[in-house]
């Protein structure tokens, strides 16, 4: 079933800007959202700095599926299914960790890190030798690793990481770039922050995918100066008065991004003025990036999508997160923060502290968002609401003209201006995998 079959006789197309609410609550579509959406995906299940040795594993997830991250013998890093070939049960319990061997402790296979089984019970007297133990590891998904992030897909028919990124590389690789523009400048700081909420995975998608109309949501927070910039602002950005054209930019695999676009490069001008030695920083990796990077410079990218799930905020708080599938009803919420490898410890503890004051559970700012999207999957559920179909035709796409920069993507179309674009072409993916 698609948005544009009849959904409770309400009918949708998402490249008119017409959605079914049915898609956010209806069950049976959710099942077959893991099938069509999920399973052939490239899932972002960490960074390589989580694994700094051999032996070192985190878990993540891929879907619904538990998966163990690891470092393995000789610095390759495998993604393993978290789930023991003889009765399923998850061969790691810890967050993470360093060990030589997964151990299930139900009947005790153990496998090593490579995922190979390497040992179990009455192996002689019990199989009297003939289980073929090469038959048996566990599952053992594609991996890439991409500047720093780490991804997976359990699909053998899935295309490789580079064709499903296609045109959306050149943003994944400049979000994983230092301040400074050196790539792979990133590093994980702290633990995986989690939290769920009553509300379906794709309203968290496609607000980080292209929203930019929900100022009211947040000017209690913008009011509070949250943002150590100097301005009544919660962003670290907002002191940057340069002129620039906000671009959403969207990708033919569904991957959206959410970009300004300076005139010209310009001056550093103060982004984090409360604190002057992270300001003085920040400062010098400005202009290092500027003549690392040359024209591209202009570029800063303040978020986006990598279909489905995995999304990411930049502009002082870089931070990288995937929208875990529950029920139709239900998401869990992954949050990795990073800060620059080689920054000093004051710029890191500031960005944490920034971090907690800001996003998750416990920001300010999310905790507008999550009210707005468990508010929202409310309003998909009565008998009465959920007949009519969400509106998304803000800014149509002839409205716009392209942009002229080809290295914005050759694939991609560009826009500019406050647009739910970027939403569109979200759901316009979703909906041709729902109707393969």
């Amino acid at each position: 079933m698609s948005i544009g079959e009849k959904l409770n006789g309400v009918a949708g197309d998402p490249a008119d800007g017409i959605v079914s609410r049915e898609i956010f609550s209806s069950e049976t579509l959710f099942a077959q959202e893991l099938e069509r959406v999920f399973a052939p995906a490239w899932a972002f299940v960490g960074h390589t700095s989580q694994l700094p040795n051999d032996g070192d594993f985190a878990l993540s997830r891929v879907g619904q599926e538990s998966v163990i991250v690891v470092r393995e013998k000789g610095g390759a890093v495998g993604v393993l299914l978290n789930s023991c070939r003889h009765r399923g049960m998850p061969v790691c319990r810890y967050d993470d960790g360093n060990t030589s061997v997964f151990t299930c402790s139900y009947h005790g296979w153990s496998y090593d890190l490579a995922g190979s089984l390497t040992g179990l019970p009455k192996f002689n007297e019990g199989y009297r030798g003939g289980l073929d133990r090469s038959q048996w590891g566990l599952v053992k998904a594609r991996t890439a690793v991409f500047y720093g992030s780490i991804w997976a897909t359990f699909d053998p028919a899935a295309p490789s990481f580079e064709e499903y990124l296609g045109d959306m590389a050149l943003y994944l690789r400049d979000l994983l770039q230092g301040p400074d523009g050196e790539d792979d400048g990133y590093e994980v700081i702290g633990g995986i922050v989690k939290w769920k909420m009553p509300s379906n995975w794709k309203f968290g998608a496609e607000n980080f995918s292209g929203d930019h109309s929900h100022y009211p949501t947040h000017l209690s927070v913008n009011r509070l100066n949250i943002s150590l910039s100097g301005k009544a602002e919660r962003h670290p950005f907002a002191a940057v008065k340069a002129p620039f054209t906000f671009l959403n930019v969207a990708h033919p695999g569904g991957h959206t991004v959410r970009v300004n676009l300076y005139d010209q490069l310009s001056p550093y001008e103060s982004m984090w003025a409360a604190i002057p030695e992270v300001d003085a920083y920040y400062r010098q990796c400005h202009e290092a990036r500027q003549k690392r990077l040359g024209d591209r410079a202009r570029l800063f990218s303040r978020g986006g999508i990598v279909f489905p799930n995995m999304h990411y905020n930049t502009g002082g708080r870089t931070t990288i997160g995937i929208w875990i599938p529950l029920s139709a009803h239900e998401t869990e919420v992954w949050r990795w923060l990073f800060v620059p490898r080689n920054a000093p410890q004051i710029v890191k503890d500031t960005l944490r502290h920034f971090y907690m004051r800001y996003a998750g559970p416990s920001g300010m700012t999310e905790q507008d968002d999550m009210e707005n999207w468990t508010a929202a999957q409310r309003g998909t559920s009565g008998t009465w609401s959920r007949r009519y179909p969400f509106n998304y035709q803000l800014s149509p796409d002839d409205a716009h003209r392209a942009w002229p920069e080809p290295w914005l993507g050759q694939d991609a179309m560009v826009v500019a201006g406050v647009s739910e674009h970027n939403q569109r072409a979200f759901y316009t993916r979703w909906n041709e995998l729902m109707s393969a």
